[in-house]
């Protein structure tokens, strides 16, 4: 018997239109495209006076309230601190003296932050501490400690956490925790496994929800299984499960990946008919597509059609056209592009910048040059 008409037996059946999950973390973030660099750059940490001015002004900003219910403002410390295990270590430790240590979802953004500056070990310990700080431990902090382990790579240990704990606190996994599971099993190379996680799933009654269907999405095209990744979507159109943008954007870069660029083109359409508005990261795709290779005409054509929608282009849409107008000497453009950037506060890389300067400086347009 085919491994698709495996798939089918094990997911009919089984798929909601709709379903609601309480206390759910947010898994399915897509990625922006985005061009890599050649060379890999290690990250500069801050110098040591200024991480302990960072962590200083943290501690202090973190007497209020106000501040503490702010996720944005931790985020940005971790990122500032930029993993200086040590800092980060004693402002999320700081947290403890607040009355905030003893709500399960105070306590599970710390776990994560952990997760985000790969220091899996001190989210674990936290989570073990959790009973002490007088703060209940359920499904919720699981998953938070799943997807902290997911944030730092650890997939392998994902896959122990989750046969552990369940039994061991009595927390039943829901939804959420078999998403960052199959997530686990896809990344540790055992997709197969994954798709099994959905007979456990049905025997728990738990329904698959959207990030299920994206995350195997996901994993099928990844790992150049096209023919699975068709099988899936046809019984998702077939049981009339909702999909939303990042499902399709998951579905178009399978399309581009296996060289299907009329059934892109396709889709494409087909998100406008149902009152699916593409998003940057959609365009980007197509973008992409024609970018890799050398079409310049196709590319722009789809960049005036993503302004024209009313969408922004975002780093990795003026990164890629940069680029290949430089490669194309269409050095107008990169040089609008640029000023684009510049005026929309959109961070590109230097290295981005600095091939355009070079451009025109080659080309004798030294005050463009300058300009820029």
């Amino acid at each position: 018997m085919s491994s698709s008409s495996s798939l089918y037996r094990r997911l009919h059946g089984i798929f909601a239109v709709n379903h609601k999950v309480t206390g759910k973390l947010k898994t399915d973030n897509p990625k922006t495209t985005s061009l890599k660099s050649t060379k890999k750059r290690t990250p500069k940490l801050p110098e040591k006076q200024e991480v302990q001015t960072i962590v200083d002004n943290f501690k202090k900003s973190s007497e209020s309230p106000k501040f503490r219910n702010r996720c944005l403002n931790y985020e940005n410390a971790i990122r500032r601190l930029d993993n200086t295990s040590s800092a980060i270590e004693d402002i999320l430790e700081h947290q403890k003296q607040y009355p905030d240590i003893s709500n399960e979802y105070f306590v599970s953004r710390l776990i994560l932050l952990y997760g985000t500056a790969k220091m899996h070990e001190h989210a674990r310990k936290l989570f073990e501490e959790m009973p002490n700080l007088k703060c209940q431990r359920t499904v919720f902090a699981f998953n938070a400690l799943l997807e902290a382990h997911a944030r730092a790579e650890k997939y392998d240990v994902i896959k122990e956490l989750f046969r552990q704990l369940p039994e061991e606190l009595s927390i039943k996994p829901d939804v959420v925790s078999y998403n960052i599971l199959i997530k686990a099993l896809w990344k540790t190379g055992s997709l197969d496994s994954a798709v099994s996680v959905m007979d456990e799933m049905e025997n728990q009654g738990i329904k698959p929800d959207k990030v299920t269907f994206n995350t195997l999405l996901s994993a099928y095209n990844e790992s150049k299984r096209f023919s699975e990744a068709e099988d899936l979507w046809a019984l998702m159109q077939k049981k009339n499960v909702v999909v939303d943008v990042g499902g399709y954007t998951v579905r178009l870069r399978g399309l581009v990946a296996n060289n299907q660029v009329n059934e892109a083109i396709e889709l494409f359409e087909e998100m406008g008919k149902k009152d699916i508005i593409p998003n940057a990261i959609c365009y980007n795709v197509m973008i992409k597509m024609y970018v890799d290779d050398g079409n310049w005409e196709e590319a722009k054509r789809w960049y005036v059609k993503l302004v024209e929608n009313g969408r922004y282009p975002d780093k990795a849409t003026l990164e890629m056209l940069i680029h290949l107008a430089c490669e194309k000497d269409i050095l107008d453009f990169a040089l609008e592009l640029c000023k684009k950037a510049i005026d929309s506060k959109v961070p590109l890389r230097k290295a981005t910048m600095q091939r355009v300067v070079n451009a025109w400086a080659e080309h004798s347009k030294l005050d463009d040059a300058k300009e820029l």
